[in-house]
């Protein structure tokens, strides 16, 4: 809980940790944007709307400070704070405008970020979500959910996104890491479901009452992806296709991935109705082909 509340993982288990590692699940350990987004979205629904943006773009940058002020969380707040203000400035957001300016003027700022994992990891999560999100969804409605007949948005859209999450980080992941998860979506959606209940129970755990409903969904998620020394049950990370190890990825080979990308985004974008999950699908191929001559070392 204090990893996932506060990104302090001293009290982690190595074990555990490399489980979430595995799982391609490490960002919820990282204070980022899905930790400001809960909190904002919270906050916001619970105090009066006359105060509502003011209180809550408070209360996110008190996280924010209280959890270290990591690269991400302070993009993340940034966004939040301009998102939070456009409509009190009469304004709105362009979303892919907007990342692209203020990664400018951050970069123009602090330049060094661009060699930190985390800032890295941060920014191509955030524009794999708006650039593939929508071809995905179209894929994964018409393939991986075509048996339900009205398969839930909410659903597709927590697929989608999880998936070009893992598309647009997969190349900095195996440069980093040396290995890249392939249970990455399925352990993502039970991360993201029970990451929520963890992060705002865990903020009230200074109530006692609260800490018992807190430690539950932590509990079922550390039993999930790891080991469970009670039940000598292995999790998710044990699988042995759990993860593809991937060494001496370097720079050009993260580059020629993502040019490789530009193609089928393209293709995505000019397809129109049935057509328009084309792209996507030649995305995933891409990725599954430049996954797999890395791992055997032929590029």
């Amino acid at each position: 809980m204090r990893g996932m509340d506060l990104g302090d993982r001293s009290l982690m288990p190595e074990e555990l940790e490399k489980a979430f590692q595995r799982s391609r699940v490490t960002h919820v350990l990282a204070i980022s944007g899905q930790h400001v987004v809960i909190l904002a979205a919270v906050i916001y629904f619970a105090i009066p709307p006359t105060v509502r943006a003011g209180v809550t773009v408070g209360m996110i940058w008190l996280y924010i400070l209280i959890a270290g002020a990591s690269p991400s969380a302070i993009r993340a707040g940034v966004v939040a704070t301009f998102v939070l203000a456009a409509p009190l400035l009469g304004r709105q957001v362009s979303p892919l405008h907007f990342m692209t300016t203020m990664l400018s003027l951050v970069l123009a700022y602090n330049p060094q970020l661009i060699y930190s994992t985390g800032f890295q990891l941060s920014v191509a999560a955030v524009f794999g979500i708006l650039l593939l999100t929508k071809p995905l969804k179209s894929l994964v409605e018409r393939s991986l959910l075509r048996p339900l007949k009205r398969p839930p948005v909410q659903l597709s859209n927590l697929i989608s996104v999880s998936l070009a999450v893992q598309l647009a980080t997969s190349p900095i992941v195996a440069a980093t890491f040396d290995q890249v998860s392939v249970v990455g979506v399925f352990t993502n959606l039970i991360a993201v479901l029970l990451s929520g209940p963890i992060l705002i129970l865990g903020l009230l755990g200074s109530r006692r009452k609260h800490l018992p409903l807190a430690r539950l969904p932590s509990q079922r998620l550390q039993r999930f992806l790891g080991h469970d020394p009670d039940t000598d049950r292995s999790g998710a990370s044990s699988l042995p296709f759990a993860s593809v190890t991937t060494p001496g990825v370097t720079l050009h080979l993260v580059d020629l991935f993502y040019a490789g990308c530009v193609p089928p985004i393209v293709a995505g974008r000019l397809f129109s109705g049935e057509h328009k999950s084309h792209g996507a699908a030649l995305l995933l191929l891409w990725s599954a082909l430049w996954l797999v001559l890395v791992a055997a070392g032929r590029i």
